[in-house]
């Protein structure tokens, strides 16, 4: 999950800006405001693009959770903060990831009372979100949130399709309920 999230907003915000910058980049990145803007701008990106890929994974997996939907989310929820705290809080973040931990959960319960959704529509959510954390001027980007939404929703979908090709949901699912912490699995899988 983290992997693949970090890489969908780092390429989506890098990409932009760079874009957006034109002939001047290079310069515009050495500048330490600019870089300040981009590390949060990557950071939030980052959390926003896990929560889609985690409720894109959910999706995938609830079918083989078998009566055990619940408890799935749950664990969902674990990976989902511990994903978000095996980094160091991020300086424009003192009071922690909290309240993102805690609005995926939220997101999580609302998922699983409806039939998965298809990755393009759930990108539309983190993708509005990073348009709205971009390290450009808003003067600037006022016409690019439709193109930001669409690059976000475009990299969720070949997540989903990499993700399905190489996933085994009932081992995933069974690691998963096995009743080891999901702190120890993580620790495991080091």
């Amino acid at each position: 999950m983290a992997e693949q999230s970090a890489f969908v907003a780092q390429k989506c915000t890098f990409e932009y800006a760079r874009a957006r910058a034109g002939l001047n980049w290079d310069k515009l990145f050495r500048e330490m405001a600019f870089r300040q803007a981009v590390e949060k701008s990557r950071w939030e990106a980052f959390c926003y693009v896990l929560s889609d890929v985690g409720i894109i994974l959910e999706g995938a997996l609830r079918p083989h959770a078998r009566t055990r939907e619940i408890e799935l989310a749950e664990r969902m929820g674990r990976l989902f903060e511990l994903c978000l705290l095996e980094h160091p809080i991020p300086d424009h973040r003192p009071e922690g990831w909290g309240d993102e931990i805690e609005a995926f959960k939220l997101r999580l319960a609302q998922a699983q009372m409806t039939a998965p959704k298809a990755p393009y529509d759930i990108g539309e959510i983190s993708g509005g979100r990073i348009y709205k954390v971009l390290p450009i001027h808003s003067n600037l980007t006022r016409f690019d949130r439709e193109l930001v939404t669409n690059n976000i929703r475009f990299s969720l979908c070949r997540f989903h399709e990499d993700m399905l090709r190489r996933l085994a949901p009932e081992a995933v699912v069974a690691d998963m309920l096995s009743g080891v912490p999901v702190v120890e699995a993580a620790d495991r899988q080091s």
